[in-house]
């Protein structure tokens, strides 16, 4: 159909302003430099919630829920379902653990990281369940994918240990209050009291890309230039090269930043509050 010439102005038009809209927005992004926007929280019914997977196969989240305290071993602790809204689905997926903590998808199953051991539970059936021990284990943390296994870290001990075919390795016992973890481009990085490093599939340390942020939790890999990472106690950090920049902190309200989560497509960022018993999302801006 042809378009009335007055229509087809008026579609150019609104097309020209649309795009110098996207560009001023754009502009104004790098004016201003990164940034977080708060899109929703969920209902503070998540207790003691640490860590947030998300998940793009299913689209949904993953969240442990320690319900109760970090290194009590009562079987309070579960994982729930939380939809890309906000909305809790399931509030209890799986349960029966004690301080569930760090989460990671690999070969159709979700891995979790439970005081001392890893609990490996179907994602069809949440009954489908094996557990590992892991010998001289005291606080195990987070947990990260890698080529054929499972990456995790040991807080209290500064230990990388690696599980495969439910055999654990040990890989580096060298990297004091070691937490978050991400494998990316077949490399693994790693926040620890060394600053954020990045570590060969072996575990051993090739580079500290900064050494001010020690003491991390979570940690996202944009790319090999680019990281988001938070600290427990209400901070959440956004790394570009040698440029860090600080876009949260709750430390005042006494609200924590655990282990984040994060969908690179849609730029969000999921933030788990610990005490405060929700999960906050954000709009990563200008990053």
């Amino acid at each position: 159909m042809k378009a009335l010439p007055f229509l087809a102005g008026t579609l150019l038009l609104a097309s020209c302003q649309n795009q110098a809209g996207n560009q001023e927005s754009n502009q104004q992004d790098q004016v201003s430099g990164p940034s977080l926007e708060l899109i929703w929280e969920t209902d503070d019914e998540l207790e003691t919630n640490e860590s947030v997977l998300y998940d793009p196969s299913s689209k949904q989240l993953y969240v442990s829920c320690i319900n109760g305290k970090p290194t009590e071993r009562d079987t309070n602790g579960y994982i729930a379902i939380v939809d890309l809204e906000g909305d809790i689905q399931k509030k209890i997926w799986a349960e029966g653990f004690s301080a569930p903590k760090g989460m990671a998808i690999a070969n159709g199953r979700l891995f979790v990281s439970d005081i001392d051991r890893i609990v490996s539970i179907s994602l069809s059936n949440p009954a489908d369940q094996y557990f590992v021990q892991v010998p001289n284990s005291r606080f195990l943390n987070d947990i990260t994918p890698g080529l054929n296994g499972v990456y995790f870290s040991d807080m209290a001990t500064g230990h990388l240990y690696y599980l495969e075919n439910q055999i654990v390795h040990l890989l580096n016992e060298n990297l004091p209050n070691l937490n978050g973890l991400a494998f990316f481009n077949q490399s693994l990085y790693a926040l620890s009291n060394n600053g954020l490093q990045k570590l060969s599939v072996g575990g051993e340390v090739l580079e500290t890309i900064n050494a001010e942020l020690s003491g991390g939790d979570g940690l996202i890999v944009v790319n090999d230039n680019k990281f988001i990472l938070s600290r427990w106690k209400g901070e959440v950090w956004l790394l570009k090269g040698a440029e860090a920049t600080l876009v949260l902190d709750s430390k005042e309200e006494e609200i924590q930043t655990a282990d984040i989560g994060y969908d690179p497509l849609s730029k969000t960022l999921y933030v788990p509050r610990f005490f405060a018993n929700k999960v906050s999302a954000y709009q990563v801006k200008g990053f």
